[in-house]
């Protein structure tokens, strides 16, 4: 049903169950695990440089990696992007044939008040998505 699945990642907890989802959803359809970390260059802070964030993201793409094949997930790969993060999974999706986006829902003021990546990636999306909550 499903060949090649996309969960992307922000390093942070919350995450954590959306990862479940997608590991557990590669290993039953014996699919090709995709992680992506995007870093947001609209957030980007005085002081912080994109090598920084890049780091944080490989970081976030290995642990995921390392929990994949943990879990006998024999193809992961993972990336590491710049740009909007809605914009950057939907073009992540579209360029490498996602079958399936695996997406964690935050629900912090700020995503209610400009919206979450997960709501925008999950309207505009042209595969199915899955919110992990």
């Amino acid at each position: 049903m499903y060949d090649r699945i996309l969960v992307p990642t922000d390093g942070r907890e919350e995450t954590e169950r959306a990862i479940d989802e997608a590991i557990a959803l590669a290993a039953e359809y014996d699919a090709t695990l995709h992680t992506l970390y995007v870093v947001n260059s609209a957030a980007i802070a005085p002081g912080i440089e994109f090598s920084d964030l890049e780091e944080v993201g490989r970081q976030a793409v290995e642990h995921v990696r390392d929990r994949a094949t943990a879990a006998g997930v024999d193809r992961v790969t993972g990336d590491v992007t710049h740009g909007l993060r809605h914009r950057a999974i939907l073009d992540y999706a579209a360029d490498h044939d996602i079958d399936l986006i695996v997406i964690g829902r935050h629900r912090e003021l700020d995503h209610l008040v400009r919206g979450s990546v997960s709501k925008r990636v999950s309207e505009a999306a042209t595969v199915p998505v899955l919110l992990v909550e």
